[in-house]
């Protein structure tokens, strides 16, 4: 199966996902999160706005911007999330989700106006429609992600799934990045 076929049978699955089992997903992987956020002092975390039923991590996005993490454990956390500029994505530090914009993918992004993030030692949450058992992501083929940890390789890649999204085989190519983590997530 090509690529393209793969990336539409997974979406119909995971499109064909309730509201529920989305939530209950993302709850789990957000534990996680939580977790790994509770082992550090300072951390930069880069996340990502779902789209359709992609993993929802706007509830810890919350938390973080709230000041709970700060608040409770004093622990600073720099909140970043993907803005694509034309042919290349960049990340911005993000002090509100109600200072998004919608972009012409339908994506929440940060204004071009936020403060600029160059991912470095940051735990970076990637969105993704399969994983192989290499850890190599599939994506929706534009690139975004591949080009830019490309060149920003000193960071922590977490792929975020549901447990139907692991272990795809499909032909990867030498721009296909790896995880270095995955947060899975059972539905049904």
């Amino acid at each position: 199966m090509n690529k393209g076929e793969l990336r539409k049978l997974l979406l119909d699955k995971r499109n064909s996902l309730s509201r529920d089992e989305v939530l209950s997903a993302s709850e789990s992987i957000i534990r996680e999160i939580d977790t790994l956020i509770k082992r550090n002092k300072s951390i930069v975390l880069l996340g990502f706005m779902p789209l359709g039923n992609e993993i929802d991590l706007r509830p810890l996005y919350e938390r973080i911007l709230s000041g709970f993490y700060k608040n409770e454990f004093d622990i600073n956390i720099t909140l970043g999330l993907p803005r694509v500029c034309g042919k290349e994505m960049r990340f911005f530090k993000v002090d509100s989700l109600d200072n998004l914009e919608k972009s012409k993918f339908g994506i929440m992004e940060p204004r071009l106006c936020s403060e600029e993030i160059i991912a470095k030692n940051a735990h970076v949450m990637v969105p993704l429609i399969g994983v192989d058992k290499d850890k190599r992501r599939l994506g929706f083929g534009g690139g975004f992600y591949d080009k830019y940890f490309g060149k920003h390789r000193d960071n922590t890649l977490y792929g975020l799934v549901y447990d139907f999204q692991m272990n795809i085989d499909f032909e990867v190519n030498e721009y296909d990045i790896a995880m270095d983590h995955i947060f899975m997530a059972k539905v049904g």
